[in-house]
């Protein structure tokens, strides 16, 4: 499996995210504008699940917060929040992840990944390794190998 990541810019706009880009900046090394993205109290991060021949296999949406840009530790401690029933029910979580896309999001997806919109009809799902990574309080490498 591989995974590939997107992160909508100032502009609406999905952007390819180097995996090396999203874990800098989930370990707080890189700000959010290094990757084309504006907003500073959260980023819009798409990621996708795919085969080795890079066909998508599921996509995931995540509303990643932020603190001036980065992640820190109590950006950590929020999305966290998201995990918890006691803090935030399912309904919550979803309508909060799913909300602010652009309303073009399955044709930016397709055109970034290279596939026909048809070859999208994949699981969505909200949360992906990062989310799992922060449930769990483990690496989002290690998420990702239980998302398979």
């Amino acid at each position: 499996m591989k995974l590939r990541y997107f992160v909508l810019d100032q502009n609406g706009q999905l952007r390819k995210a180097s995996q090396a880009a999203v874990q800098a900046l989930w370990e707080g090394r890189l700000q959010v504008d290094a990757l084309g993205c504006a907003r500073k109290h959260e980023v819009h991060l798409v990621s996708v699940v795919c085969t080795s021949r890079l066909l998508p296999r599921k996509v995931y949406l995540l509303r990643l917060p932020l603190e001036e840009g980065s992640f820190t530790e109590e950006s950590y401690l929020v999305l966290q929040a998201f995990t918890r029933p006691d803090c935030v029910t399912r309904q919550e979580a979803i309508a909060h992840h799913t909300e602010g896309w652009p309303p073009n999001l399955f044709q930016q997806l397709a055109v970034a990944l290279d596939i026909s919109v048809a070859s999208l009809s994949v699981p969505l799902a909200i949360g992906g390794p990062l989310l799992l990574a922060s449930a769990l309080e483990v690496t989002p490498r290690q998420a990702l190998r239980r998302l398979r």
